[in-house]
């Protein structure tokens, strides 16, 4: 597997990690995840989101962890573009940042 395949790889991890981490603190069942500075939305399959809300609503800790072990063939997830307006917000600030930079001195030779 090469380096990209691992990166995918990471990333589903981290995406079943942070869901795993939202529903165990908020005990709710999360649509979009943030992952590297990156928004996923998630879709259940079938009815995933539903047998996890319905385990937290009964506090059925082993039939949420049951549930949990079945996550990474249930769920798939899409990145999100960002917002147009923020993308043509950052785009002029980055180029007034370019014309702001010092510019560099050449350097003298040393006299030997």
């Amino acid at each position: 597997m090469g380096a990209g395949g691992e990166l995918v790889a990471r990333v589903d991890l981290s995406i079943l990690h942070e869901i795993v981490r939202v529903v165990q603190a908020r005990a709710k069942v999360p649509q979009r995840v943030r992952i590297l500075k990156r928004d996923y939305q998630i879709t259940y399959l079938e009815d995933h989101r539903q047998r996890i809300e319905e385990a937290l609503r009964r506090h059925d800790t082993d039939r949420l962890s049951m549930l949990f072990g079945q996550l990474a063939s249930k769920v798939k997830y899409q990145l999100l573009r960002r917002p147009a307006s923020r993308q043509l917000r950052s785009a002029p600030a980055r180029a007034a940042g370019r014309r702001t930079a010092p510019t560099r001195q050449k350097k003298r030779a040393r006299a030997r």
